[in-house]
């Protein structure tokens, strides 16, 4: 059930606000019941998708086309051809994958010059459906049904296309670049011809800057840069190193044209190139424990553009992530950080001394365990065995429920196991086993009362 308010809940009639397109912000997509349409509906006002005709299924293009342009406006009709070498890359960074160089899907669909349609649905309606992965998730159902009518012509999965408004930002901007993408949304009309694209997807062969990497970033992923971004998104002279926090890692490093760092951060650290230079993107997601999952989810809902270009934490956000950074995840503080804890402290409105002493572990302590359990918040395990957990520094929390270190959790899955094994079932039905046992607790318990 929904919970009244929710961006989700049928109670809720009213239409939803019109927000220009070209604002779209993947972080703030919300869908609400239309009874006029009687489907859900987002708030931006113009509804966008696209179709990919692979090679393999052109034969079939005319009537496909015949069949997209009775329910919709054709914005843009481009016949992209991807060069050979990088051909396997742009499919994994397209679907999502882990860019190991192995996808078969040009195999599949074909490796020739394939159409890609930009629309826009005048009439859209948002139902749910679950997709070829197996999830279940708010669809555009026209898109759907002419995908569904497309793919029975060419058969298999030789048409790919957006099933909702997030999915084509992404694809878009992956295929098109956000620059021709925005030329393209900014049209009044129809397409007039189709043009043709000899590039293969953005960032494919390298980033010309942070900047081309934070502009494609903008319309395609939930993220935040977590700490340290003062510079960005200009040139990072001293530390090729940024910190984001996103709510899918692959989809984020596939983006990125990122591959995993071996060795590194166990599972966290990923480096692309920007303008021939190694950059390096330490990617905390969703679930990963690095933070309290719900507070992960609040971050990225309620993140804010720096310039308009970079996503940071909201001003609270960084102050309570930066501190727990810098007190929980690391042995001592950095003198770097001593200076912004305070600032960003004094900019929240807490008191001055407890702002010019934050870093101090009783003050430190009585903030941030006051403020995660004030919004039942945990201190989580992370998955990543290489962040640091100064259990010294949290033996001064009192409020903040905190996951058992690794080894407590180790022995007591093993004690577990243990008290289930055929010898301790055994022992435990002996007489003399269970005597002993019951002498010994007693004897505990007497030793106890002495001292007490």
């Amino acid at each position: 059930m929904n919970r009244p308010g929710s961006d989700l809940d049928p109670a809720r009639t009213e239409p939803p606000a019109r927000t220009p397109v070209t604002s779209y912000d993947p972080a703030h997509l919300t869908y609400r019941w239309s009874p006029a349409i009687g489907a859900f509906a987002h708030q931006y006002d113009r509804d966008l998708q696209l179709l990919v005709v692979w090679s393999g299924g052109r034969a079939h293009e005319a009537e496909i086309l015949e069949r997209v342009a009775a329910d919709f406006m054709v914005l843009a009709r481009i016949e992209v051809r991807w060069s050979p070498e990088k051909m396997v890359n742009d499919f994994e960074r397209l679907y999502g994958q882990t860019l190991w160089g192995t996808s078969p899907k040009h195999e599949e669909v074909g490796d020739g010059p394939f159409l890609l349609l930009i629309l826009e649905d005048h009439a859209p309606a948002y139902s749910y459906r679950q997709n070829v992965t197996g999830y279940v998730e708010l669809t555009n159902v026209n898109v759907a049904r002419v995908k569904a009518a497309a793919r029975a012509l060419t058969g298999g999965y030789r048409i790919h296309s957006s099933n909702n408004i997030r999915e084509f930002f992404r694809d878009a901007t992956l295929v098109l670049g956000p620059e021709r993408l925005h030329e393209i949304i900014a049209q009044d009309g129809p397409a007039d011809g189709t043009s043709v694209l000899a590039e293969d997807v953005v960032g494919s062969h390298g980033w010309d800057s942070l900047d081309q990497v934070f502009r494609t970033l903008r319309w395609t992923s939930r993220y935040v840069v977590l700490r340290n971004f003062d510079d960005l998104p200009g040139s990072l002279e001293d530390d090729h190193e940024i910190d984001v926090l996103c709510d899918d890692q692959t989809d984020l490093a596939a983006v990125l044209n990122a591959t995993e760092v071996y060795p590194g951060p166990e599972g966290a650290q990923f480096r692309t190139l920007v303008g021939g230079e190694e950059v390096f993107f330490d990617t905390r997601y969703v679930g990963d424990g690095y933070l309290d999952t719900e507070w992960q989810r609040e971050i990225l809902a309620r993140r804010e553009w720096r310039d308009g270009q970079v996503a940071v934490p909201r001003h609270d956000d960084h102050l309570f992530s930066l501190l727990y950074h810098a007190k929980v995840q690391k042995p001592a503080v950095k003198p770097a950080y001593v200076g912004r804890l305070t600032q960003l402290a004094l900019d929240v409105g807490l008191p001055e001394q407890v702002a010019r002493t934050l870093t101090q572990d009783e003050v430190a302590a009585s903030q941030l365990d006051g403020y995660l359990a004030g919004h039942g918040f945990t201190v989580p395990l992370p998955v990543d065995p290489a962040v640091h957990r100064n259990a010294e520094f949290l033996t001064l929390f009192r409020l903040t429920p905190l996951a058992d270190p690794p080894l407590k959790v180790a022995t007591a899955e093993l004690w577990q196991s243990a008290k289930r094994s055929p010898v301790a079932r055994a022992l435990g039905r002996s007489r003399v086993v269970r005597g002993a046992y019951h002498r010994l607790r007693s004897a505990v318990h007497a030793l106890k009362d002495r001292r007490a």
